[in-house]
């Protein structure tokens, strides 16, 4: 019944979008209804970061700032590429790497300490990389994969309902 619930609540947003990219800013925006990120109770908005909002996923939600999630407004932040994702993880709780900067960011990646932000790219080989969340085009359909391994380690909660929508990788 939830999944149910979860997937009507998407559907308008998946109906009208045209792009990957709107498909992927629909799933962003989704997700972090369904993720409880640390000091939830003192936050004054949901910040999602981008290295690049000049389009793709960035520039859709950037225009769509009216967003709320839970009764919080959305903040789009453009961050330069992280030399230190300790400070990254503070400033973001969705940080979205794109498939052409995904490479760089997984180097860096490897000696980090448990995070607070939630990192999603684009491919299979970013969740192998380390990271937590993936929206992976496949076909004419963009799947969200989740890495539980990675997913366990950080210092967010990613609700049932989420995992219930998500294929896991590894298995």
């Amino acid at each position: 019944m939830k999944r149910l619930l979860f997937l009507i609540m998407l559907i308008p947003t998946i109906c009208n979008a045209k792009s990957p990219e709107q498909v992927r800013s629909a799933f962003l925006y989704q997700m972090a209804k369904f993720i409880e990120f640390p000091n939830q109770q003192t936050k004054t908005s949901t910040k999602f970061c981008f290295l690049n909002i000049d389009n793709g996923p960035g520039l859709i939600l950037m225009g769509n700032r009216n967003l709320k999630i839970r009764s919080l407004p959305i903040e789009i932040i453009q961050i330069k590429k992280p030399n230190d994702l300790r400070e990254l993880s503070g400033q973001c709780d969705i940080t979205y790497i794109d498939e052409s900067n995904e490479d760089d960011i997984l180097k860096v990646w490897i000696k980090t300490n448990p995070l607070d932000t939630v990192f999603v790219g684009e491919s299979i080989e970013f969740l192998e990389g380390g990271g937590v969340a993936s929206l992976v085009q496949e076909g004419s359909k963009i799947r969200l994969y989740i890495n539980k391994q990675q997913v366990s380690q950080h210092n967010f909660k990613v609700l049932s309902r989420l995992l219930a929508v998500s294929k896991f990788h590894p298995n």
